[in-house]
């Protein structure tokens, strides 16, 4: 830079120096302040990410960000900083590039408007990780984000990254600390719908405070909301059809014919959306690992892959869901202070229709699956719309047997139980197994006694025989452990075993179920002699695959059939619960549910005998032929003599 010439008159400097003063002096900008000074080319965000952002080596596709690689996402940050926009709300599936989108913005207001952010996570380990593994890891990669900082170690923590003129505080939603007396125009709220309602007992959400330490900066503060949904009443939902003025949809453009429409998943088989072979009775398995899933254009009908499908995305815009107007005529048409972004995971480049579409076919017998469907695939939430099971529903399901009779004709392969612990009582229910993969299944005896010699009585000195005389006998009993008396149905079910297991059931599970070695009685730490097996299992897979089976007629396979004696008590016990706000089964206050417990631990027991895969064995009949009986006689009873004319040669 030239010397910057300044007039200057002596007169006011001392007589020593007065003479040997000049007329002029030079001044000369030092290089920070050339920097702060040089004004920066107007760019939309988007185009700064293409040219400043590098993801790194762990990243789907590593390398100079491109908006190519993930369309939709350049809309969402030009967005993000249009005037008048304060809060960003983004209700998308998981791993859709969220949270690379917020970091790329946050990226772009620390080289073109500066100011503090606060990123809140559900929890701490989780803040603390993305703060390394995410946010450092976008700096270090950057040429120009590197500028930005002090290089002094302490700078670069888990909980605060500070750059030369900004910094970045980590937090997690359920510590007021973290939230609180931080002035920063800039805040994130990853994965809001995992967030507590309250943080702490005094304070109010956590969104609301990061809201309260923006309050100062008007001028520039932008309040990022992304989270996968829950339910009905989650915070993303409610923020995305309560708070936002506007909510933008992603609409594709067929390679083929150019038509643009908004992707939807369909049936799979008629009509619009993702399809594929068999429809509603295909194998999941088989439509995800061999890719048979294509999407149909609705207007030209041309089938989509899924590379044309992420050229349709490429091509795609943000419209307005009510008025279809383009993404930023809208803003400007409009000028929001909160707007939204609404987005299924068949238009991410990441996510194969396939995968989409064997999601949706495991949430068709699954009520757990129907719910990841639903919040991981279309990114809505889970409604509930069950009703409680009517009474009258249950007694159509009752045959003509009395109560302790077996259905006859081989059908039945075994008989198990399931006994509900109670304070003073116990209830029972035996109920026998039909053969292979429907697993068709009969009440035989249900009921409550006081003790533990009666409910031997009931399990294993009772007799129970089909039509035809044959004896059965209880494969297997299950009961339920947890309550009052956890070491007294210990104790029975050592003295019994392994005619009888314990059981626990849990909210969810990895697995239906799964085995547990225990080695003590609760509330000590006295030992169980040889120690005890306890089944732990989900309780909400088995209570959804019951609901199902409660579903099928009487006449059909897989039924869940009752015998002529049922009684009003149990079939009302039945019809008890129902699956909550939560996704969960739950039970009203007052009402009992003791035959639909003793129903589930009676499903558990086929599951763990693995009655699904058993054969029914093959029964030998004696064929008759339609031939006439050809000349001959008797030599015994073993022994036919054939006529001269059946001799061979």
């Amino acid at each position: 830079m030239m010397p910057c010439p300044i007039p200057v008159d002596p007169g006011w400097f001392p007589e020593e120096v007065r003479p040997g003063a000049g007329t002029v002096l030079s001044a000369r900008w030092s290089r920070d302040e050339r920097k702060v000074l040089r004004r920066k080319k107007p760019m939309r965000p988007s185009e700064w990410t293409e040219k400043n952002i590098v993801l790194p080596s762990d990243s789907p596709v590593p390398g100079p960000y491109r908006c190519s690689m993930v369309p939709y996402a350049a809309g969402v940050m030009d967005a993000s900083f249009f005037p008048g926009v304060e809060e960003i709300v983004m209700c998308w599936p998981s791993q859709t590039s969220k949270t690379t989108i917020v970091n790329n913005c946050l990226a772009y207001a620390a080289d073109r408007a500066p100011g503090n952010a606060i990123v809140t996570y559900p929890d701490e380990v989780t803040s603390k990780d993305n703060s390394k593994d995410r946010l450092l890891a976008m700096i270090n990669a950057s040429p120009l984000l590197r500028t930005f900082k002090t290089n002094k170690t302490d700078d670069e923590g888990a909980v605060k990254i500070k750059l030369r003129h900004m910094i970045i505080y980590m937090a997690w939603a359920n510590s007021a600390a973290r939230l609180a007396n931080r002035p920063a125009p800039y805040g994130v709220a990853d994965e809001e719908d995992k967030f507590p309602v309250t943080v702490g007992k005094k304070e109010s959400g956590p969104v609301d405070l990061l809201r309260n330490r923006a309050r100062n900066f008007a001028h520039m503060r932008k309040l990022w909301r992304v989270s996968t949904p829950t339910i009905e009443t989650g915070p993303i939902w409610r923020a995305l059809t309560e708070e936002c003025e506007l909510v933008f949809v992603y609409h594709v453009r067929c390679p083929h014919c150019s038509a643009t429409q908004l992707m939807v998943m369909g049936d799979g088989k008629e009509g619009r959306g993702i399809k594929w072979p068999g429809g509603s009775k295909a194998d999941p398995k088989e439509v995800h690992t061999r890719k048979l899933a294509y999407y149909e254009c609705e207007k030209c009908h041309e089938p989509w892959s899924d590379s044309a499908r992420n050229m349709a995305v490429r091509m795609g815009q943000w419209r307005d869901r009510d008025t279809g107007m383009a993404l930023e005529a809208c803003l400007k048409s409009v000028k929001p202070r909160v707007i939204g972004f609404h987005l299924p995971a068949w238009v991410s480049p990441f996510v194969s229709l396939s995968e989409c579409a064997a999601a949706f076919l495991l949430g068709l017998n699954d009520l757990t699956k129907l719910k990841k469907y639903k919040n991981d695939y279309e990114a809505k939430p889970w409604i509930i719309r069950t009703q409680e099971r009517k009474v009258d529903t249950i007694f159509e399901l009752c045959d003509e047997r009395p109560e302790g009779m077996v259905p006859g004709g081989g059908r039945v392969s075994c008989l198990t139980a399931g006994i509900d612990t109670q304070d003073y009582s116990f209830w029972y229910e035996i109920r026998a197994w039909g053969w292979g993969p429907s697993m068709d299944s009969w009440q035989i005896r249900a009921g409550e006694v006081l003790t533990f010699s009666d409910l031997e009585e009931i399990l294993w000195n009772s007799e129970y025989r089909d039509p035809d005389g044959n004896l059965y006998f209880v494969r297997m009993a299950l009961q339920d452990a947890m309550g009052h008396r956890t070491a007294d149905v210990y104790d029975f079910c050592r003295r019994h075993g392994p005619k009888i297991f314990a059981t626990q059931g849990k909210d969810t599970l990895a697995q239906p179920f799964s085995w547990s070695s225990i080695d003590f009685y609760p509330g000590g730490k006295k030992p169980i002699p040889g120690g005890l097996k306890l089944i732990r299992f989900d309780t909400n897979f088995f209570k959804n695959d019951l609901s199902r089976r409660l579903g099928v007629k009487l006449a059909d396979p897989g039924a869940w059939r009752f015998h002529s004696e049922l009684t009003d008590a149990w079939a009302s016990q039945m019809s008890a619960e129902f699956i909550g706000e939560s996704g969960k089964w739950e039970c009203p206050e007052g009402k009992d549910n003791h035959g639909w417990d003793c129903s589930v631990l009676n499903r558990l027991a086929a599951e763990v005998l693995g009655v699904k895969f058993w054969k029914r064995p093959e029964v030998k009949k004696q064929i008759q032929s339609k031939e006439p009986t050809p000349p001959g006689k008797w030599k015994d009873q073993k022994t036919f003599e054939r006529p001269s004319w059946l001799h061979s040669r």
